[in-house]
């Protein structure tokens, strides 16, 4: 721990802008010290490790201690005073960035909400600690220092239930975004099932495969064969392949099976396809 009763650094971002830190400190305050009221022009989030104080926002005032957090959000007006006998000593963290709300989303935090409390106060503590050591103006260090924050930043969460739902609700688009992707980058192999892509999100195959299809319209097995042949249409049109060649290079080893899907699809045999491009 710094010696100092006081550590506030600042520094200018130039290499993240979905969701960055700019600013780190670390203050044991005297008896009665208050900021405010004022208006931030930025996010901060102040981590209290002991003592006592108190956080206006909205005309709520809210007591905390040790272990507890505060938000600040930009333009809202706050006032925070330290308890006259037992102050309060705590770290905080300036951030900012185009993704921020989305992000304290995810940890529960919705726009009504301004403070709670660390499940790992110690932790978190020893986190920031150890954070507060770092040279932020080494570049060479500016990624370990990026994830050295979201570190710190996944202990900021509230157990909010109605917040919850929202990202249940929202994470079925993620699932299917991530099939998407996953398709993309395998329809070539033979062995792609259904369960492993299942499995690779941690999901059971049936609620994988009711999420797909309320995502998207059709089946997982149906987008994976469709986007099959369209690869291979395009293969027939655009390069001198051979037929058994295409057919190994969208996931099919055996020719027949793989003209027998193809003519499905575009009723017209992959040979004779070819011929009329």
């Amino acid at each position: 721990m710094d010696e100092k009763h006081l550590k506030d650094l600042y520094f200018k971002e130039y290499y993240f802008s979905d969701f960055f830190f700019f600013n780190v400190g670390y203050e044991k305050c005297k008896s009665g010290h208050r900021f405010g009221p004022w208006l931030r022009d930025n996010y901060i989030v102040h981590f209290v490790i002991s003592g006592k104080g108190r956080y206006i926002v909205n005309d709520t005032t809210h007591d905390l201690g040790a272990g507890d957090f505060f938000l600040i959000r930009p333009n809202e007006l706050v006032d925070y005073e330290a308890d006259a006998e037992n102050p309060w000593e705590y770290y905080w963290i300036g951030f900012s960035g185009s993704k921020v709300e989305d992000i304290l989303h995810t940890n529960g935090i919705g726009a009504k909400d301004y403070i709670g409390k660390v499940d790992a106060k110690d932790e978190l503590q020893r986190k920031f600690e150890r954070f507060m050591q770092s040279d932020f103006f080494d570049d060479s260090k500016k990624l370990v220092n990026q994830a050295f924050f979201y570190d710190i930043f996944s202990f900021f969460r509230i157990h909010n239930e109605n917040m919850e739902m929202g990202v249940r609700v929202s994470r079925t688009k993620k699932y299917s975004e991530a099939f998407l992707l996953y398709v993309e980058n395998n329809y070539y192999r033979e062995g792609l099932t259904i369960e492993e892509i299942a499995k690779s999100m941690y999901l059971h195959p049936s609620y994988f495969s009711q999420v797909i299809k309320e995502e998207l319209g059709l089946t997982a097995l149906k987008y994976v064969n469709l986007y099959r042949m369209n690869k291979a249409s395009q293969l027939l049109k655009t390069t001198e392949l051979s037929v058994e060649e295409i057919a190994s290079a969208v996931g099919y080893q055996n020719r027949h099976s793989f003209s027998r899907a193809f003519k499905s699809q575009f009723h017209s045999s992959p040979t004779r396809y070819k011929l009329e491009k």
